[in-house]
């Protein structure tokens, strides 16, 4: 009996569905292609889970039935609560807790000198 691999499977008509997202944005002209960036940087990083991630059979096979799953997951990540700029905003306020922490320790091995 032979084993579908739906991660294969999934991976390759994402990345399919990709290539012809791209095909058609370098068809656009220069305002429309840099409205789509952001659409494709997202859909480079969801496409790059993909490839370096194992999910169950049962979870790519959903994915696999549906008629464009990379578009779905990008539209999905567009509804959701947390935005990209929402996880640069995260970043951000990480490096600066740590740089002042940084900052007051040098401040105190300076007055202790």
């Amino acid at each position: 009996m032979t084993t579908v691999d739906y991660n294969g499977l999934l991976y390759n008509k994402m990345k399919k569905e990709f290539d012809s997202f791209m095909s058609e944005l370098k068809t656009k002209p220069p305002e429309q292609i840099i409205e789509g960036s952001y659409e494709k940087v997202i859909k480079e990083d969801l496409l790059a889970i993909f490839e370096y991630t194992e999910f169950s059979q049962t979870e790519a096979k959903s994915l696999y039935r549906l008629k464009a799953p990379l578009d779905d997951i990008y539209q999905e990540w567009c509804g959701n609560d947390m935005s990209y700029c929402d996880m640069l905003r995260e970043t951000i306020d990480d490096r600066i807790k740590s740089a002042v922490k940084e900052m007051k320790a040098m401040q105190k091995d300076k007055d202790s000198r």
